[in-house]
């Protein structure tokens, strides 16, 4: 089996290497041996690289949090008909077993632990690249929008991060549920990505001021909810835009620093702070959303088609890619075709 591994912490180019002919993973109780076909790649892996991030492995581990493929081996006290199957889930990166590998370990379902709940089905239709971009960001998106902020067809949507990952996912499941989009991106090229995927406005946050764009679109009512995968900067001018009884969606950090508001901000307007993560929630619950999301896929709402597609051999380039800024979409690296 061939695997990236992380040896020591530093920049991915500096620390990421190809391990060959490495003896093959043995699922353990309750878990799953997946051949991969693809595998997602975020922010989170370059910032476990650098040692930065909360849920980062001991040293060596393999990168990656989630994958796509059909399960080849099984554990003790795993369903024998889940052998063949092919499937989408969660690595277990923390056990060093992360998806940027031939073969990956994988829980055969959740605990609600706060860890991603486990396996999920994939349509025949669906393809491994496909399946390993709709997970993380759509099930992120999802819990946002529709478990947490209750996204309706009236609302009007700021999506901070727009041309990334998760503010990808975002654009479209909103633009999904029949909400009105407003994406917020760095530049042309990327804006001209939150147009292609489906914005129904864009502010360039490099030539237009957040704030004023915002409330100037809404004819200053201001939005209704604000998805916040960026906090810093960004995440404060969002919050000033934000309408009476909005609903400000914490999700991460990209900037390098959380959204700065005081609670007693959110008092005047009955603003509603609301953190949101794919994560404790039951397998049942996991399930509900996926089948949502596959639904809309179905039915052409949800394109995943707009991932940035790296091969195998240049995992590399595909985190140094992440690195730099320049995701538009989710990062997705791909297994050859032969062993796939």
């Amino acid at each position: 089996m061939r695997r990236w591994v992380v040896k020591s912490f530093g920049e991915p180019k500096d620390v990421w290497s190809l391990q060959k002919h490495v003896e093959g993973l043995e699922p353990g109780p309750g878990q799953v041996k997946v051949k991969v076909e693809a595998c997602g790649l975020g922010l989170p892996d370059v910032l476990m690289s650098r040692d930065n991030y909360p849920l980062t492995p001991p040293l060596p581990f393999t990168p990656s949090q989630e994958a796509a493929g059909k399960v080849i081996a099984i554990g003790e006290g795993v369903d024998h008909s889940l052998i063949g199957a092919r499937v989408v889930g969660p690595t277990l990166f923390q056990s060093q077993a992360g998806g940027l590998a031939e073969d990956c370990l994988m829980r055969a379902s959740g605990t609600g632990d706060g860890i991603l709940s486990g396996l999920l089905p994939i349509p025949d239709e669906m393809s491994g690249v496909e399946a390993a971009g709709l997970y993380i960001p759509y099930q992120t998106a999802w819990v946002a929008l529709v478990r947490r902020a209750k996204i309706t067809k009236d609302d009007v949507v700021l999506v901070l991060g727009a041309s990334g990952s998760s503010g990808n996912a975002a654009v479209q499941l909103a633009k999904a549920k029949g909400a009105r989009v407003i994406a917020v991106a760095g530049g042309p090229h990327k804006v001209a990505f939150c147009k292609n995927i489906g914005a129904d406005e864009v502010i360039d946050r490099r030539q237009q001021d957040i704030t004023d764009a915002a409330l100037e679109l809404t004819g200053g009512k201001g939005v209704s909810i604000v998805f916040d995968p960026v906090g810093g900067k960004a995440a404060r001018a969002a919050f000033n835009a934000i309408a009476f009884e909005g609903r400000f969606v914490v999700i991460g950090y990209a900037s390098g620093e959380w959204a700065r508001i005081a609670l007693p901000e959110t008092v005047m307007k009955n603003i509603s702070l609301l953190g949101a993560m794919p994560v404790g929630w039951t397998a049942d619950q996991v399930l509900g959303a996926h089948q949502d999301l596959i639904l809309h896929w179905q039915e052409r709402a949800i394109d995943l088609s707009s991932s940035q597609v790296f091969d195998f051999d240049d995992a590399v380039t595909a985190a140094t890619h992440i690195a730099d800024g320049k995701v538009e979409g989710k990062v997705i690296v791909q297994m050859p075709a032969e062993q796939s």
